[in-house]
């Protein structure tokens, strides 16, 4: 019983430790999440003069045989030269982009045709109308709906753009074209391709000047940190259900262990009756017994599992009373000689009833001595102090207060003072001095 109960201490007490580290683990995480919010939140910018690598943007001509050409009827008065340019953009961050928008600065007057996948947000600077701005896709799109400068080169849409002009390249986000988002690992480097038709009367243009913004993105469960919860909680979870089951089995065996508490005390106090049945007068003896010396057991300081063996101990100390005739139990006058001798024969008898009981340890010592006196006159080995084992000591003192406190035929019970005074009387002499001096601090405290 008593490992069930520090079983149940170490649960509660792994219990509040997992409780605590569970709230640091809520703290800890709460606080990564703001800081992956942020990371998450956070706008950065490179330009065509940043040196960093974690994103990378390559403007250039396509160069393939059907990638430029030249246009007469474009509706100007003058030829054109087209050509296809890339605009590829690389994400080397080791984790998601997840938004992007890509703004070329004009520095040539040019005329945009064409782009794909995504839309275009064009800023165009006039004289008399100032900054005009329409996002467009310009490969669906109305002309009617047009408001900026435009001029159509027979089927050709054709937007001037001068210096100080600029366009943003807002990227496909359908899905579709897979422009966003960008995926990109330690071993992988993500990269999207788009695509620009711009007309000029030179064929080429510059277009290296350029602000590309983008949003990178990262899950709570990414990284060293987010690993670490990612296993934390889990573990947490299995580790309290572990708990949970052993709590649970340790209660059921708690239950259990109480119910057969009960039905050995039940037992027990059937077989002691039976003992105490044969002398009217000692009727319940033994239960009263028991409690005694349980009370002086504890107040010796022993243990829970020491008071039960004590307890159990004295509840069986008059079992031998079985085998001694009732006739002799019941007797009103003084035994004989032959009658004493068989009622000494109780310890032994019960002694040996008794020895093989291997889970109630000390019965058949408090039974066998629990009628020796300490100065070595008691029967029926003549032991004498500390050679008589502790449990009888404490039995005999249960015993002889139990005996007095109770009429018999030829006496009234003792009264409390000169229950009182029989044991300081016969202190170290027919007691144990140590248990008589705890035995008479506690008497004030038991019915008589």
């Amino acid at each position: 019983m008593d490992k069930i109960r520090l079983m149940k201490k170490i649960v509660k007490i792994l219990a509040i430790a997992m409780a605590a580290i569970l709230v640091i683990l809520i703290i800890a995480f709460i606080g990564h999440v703001v800081k992956i919010n942020n990371y998450n939140m956070l706008e950065r910018e490179i330009t065509s003069d940043s040196t960093t690598t974690e994103a990378m943007v390559d403007i250039h001509p396509r160069g393939g045989v059907t990638d430029s050409w030249e246009k007469e009827n474009t509706g100007l008065g003058f030829k054109l030269n087209a050509k296809i340019y890339e605009l590829v953009v690389t994400n080397n961050s080791q984790t998601l982009m997840d938004d992007w928008k890509l703004r070329i600065n004009i520095h040539d007057d040019c005329y945009l045709n064409n782009g794909w996948c995504g839309k275009f947000e064009i800023h165009q600077f006039d004289e008399e109308k100032g900054e005009q701005v329409q996002t467009i896709d310009l490969r669906n799109y109305d002309v009617s709906e047009i408001t900026i400068n435009y001029t159509m080169g027979g089927q050709d849409l054709l937007i001037p753009l001068t210096e100080g002009d600029y366009i943003i390249y807002l990227p496909d986000g359908s899905g579709v074209a897979g422009e966003v988002p960008i995926k990109g690992s330690a071993d992988f480097s993500g990269s999207v391709v788009c695509g620009i038709i711009i007309y000029n009367k030179l064929g080429s243009i510059d277009l290296s000047d350029y602000v590309f913004n983008y949003n990178l993105h990262l899950t709570y469960w990414e990284g060293s940190i987010g690993r670490f919860f990612t296993v934390s909680f889990p573990a947490w979870a299995l580790l309290m259900i572990v708990l949970g089951v052993i709590f649970l089995m340790t209660v059921q065996f708690e239950e259990r262990f109480i119910i057969q508490g009960k039905i050995l005390e039940e037992v027990l106090g059937v077989t002691c009756s039976l003992a105490d049945s044969k002398d009217y007068y000692s009727k319940e003896h033994s239960k009263r017994c028991a409690n005694y010396s349980r009370l002086i057991a504890e107040k010796l300081g022993m243990d829970k599992n020491d008071c039960d063996t004590v307890y159990y101990a004295a509840l069986l100390h008059n079992i031998g009373n079985y085998y001694v005739p009732e006739q002799i139990l019941r007797k009103n006058g003084k035994l004989t000689t032959e009658e004493y001798n068989q009622v000494k024969t109780h310890t032994t008898k019960g002694a040996e009833l008794l020895k093989e009981l291997q889970h109630i340890p000390h019965a058949d010592e408090a039974a066998l001595y629990h009628h020796e006196r300490y100065d070595g006159t008691g029967y029926p080995t003549g032991k004498k102090g500390e050679e008589i084992p502790l449990v009888a000591r404490i039995v005999a003192v249960a015993d002889a207060f139990d005996a007095m406190s109770i009429d018999r035929p030829y006496r009234k019970k003792f009264m409390r003072e000169q229950i009182r005074e029989e044991f300081i009387k016969n202190r170290g002499t027919q007691f144990d001095p140590t248990i008589v001096g705890v035995f008479l601090d506690i008497m004030g405290e038991l019915d008589l």
